[in-house]
């Protein structure tokens, strides 16, 4: 089995960027996400298929950035356009679908019916589900 690694990081302009982010929005990342998100801002895992109980090998394609600038920024897209106001997006997938917190859960919401599936009770569940 490969180990997990991460590509086409880039570097947070401001590492306070998450923090404001949360205190801004009212929000709160778990730690082991927020590591990740500091540590790999924007980046692509080396490991990214995953498995739901009903479809194989779905993508997760990239962390969203906290640099403003970046092509892919969580500031682009939150709030989602979604009837629940409490999903937080934090990753997406080249389908336009994002990987988001919401209750301390890990879900992929569904841009095009706004429905989300389970994914994983903790982001270091849902890395080690992730496979080639």
């Amino acid at each position: 089995m490969s180990e997990l690694s991460w590509k086409y990081v880039k570097e947070l302009k401001n590492k306070e960027a998450i923090d404001i982010f949360e205190k801004e929005n009212g929000v709160s990342f778990p730690t082991d996400l927020k590591d990740i998100l500091l540590k790999y801002n924007g980046g692509r895992p080396s490991l990214r298929y995953f498995d739901t109980d009903t479809e194989k090998d779905k993508e997760f394609k990239t962390l969203l950035s906290f640099n403003e600038p970046d092509i892919e920024t969580i500031f682009k897209c939150y709030p989602l356009d979604s009837a629940d106001n409490t999903l937080i997006p934090f990753a997406s997938n080249s389908g336009g679908d994002y990987f988001v917190l919401k209750d301390g859960d890990i879900y992929l919401w569904k841009h095009e019916n706004d429905t989300t599936v389970f994914l994983a009770s903790s982001f270091s569940d849902f890395l080690k589900s992730l496979h080639e």
